[in-house]
């Protein structure tokens, strides 16, 4: 897995176009989703199973995200379904940029197929080598986030 702070920053580049924090807000959790799903899984059971497959793939990742709409609000539940299962999403999309030794790093149709799908374009072991692009990407970010509200201040 990409390390979570390529999942943050992968999260934020989508999140600053969004017009609503809360809804931002809920998109980045989304995008921790299926690695808390699979952990959290994992420690609460003490299985030996690796729950990776049904957390990273697209129907289990809807049924999860439709849980979490669950706990908010009932004029919140659409949005947030939709902002969790986007960072969900996202998530998955960036796990599949990386190189998993041929397995596959999601199961992206779990569980009619146990297929593993991986582009395989980044080794995970050097992760750390894309801390410095993740900063810059941020910076650029937050800039562009300052001159939004420095816009709407002047505005009013």
């Amino acid at each position: 897995m990409p390390d979570l702070f390529t999942h943050f920053v992968a999260a934020r580049v989508p999140g600053a176009f969004m017009p609503d924090r809360r809804v931002q807000a809920l998109f980045i959790v989304g995008t921790f989703l299926p690695d808390l799903v699979s952990k959290g899984l994992y420690w609460v059971t003490w299985s030996p199973v690796n729950f990776m497959a049904p957390s990273h793939s697209i129907v289990p990742a809807a049924l999860f995200c439709y849980a979490g709409a669950l706990l908010l609000e009932q004029r919140w539940r659409e949005r947030a379904f939709a902002a969790l299962y986007g960072g969900s999403l996202l998530h998955i999309a960036v796990d599949l940029i990386k190189d998993n030794l041929g397995s596959g790093s999601a199961c992206l149709l779990y569980p009619f197929s146990t297929v593993g799908t991986e582009f395989a374009w980044i080794d995970p072991e050097n992760f750390v080598l894309l801390i410095p692009i993740d900063a810059a990407i941020l910076a650029l970010v937050w800039l562009y986030e300052r001159k939004k509200a420095v816009q709407v201040h002047v505005q009013q």
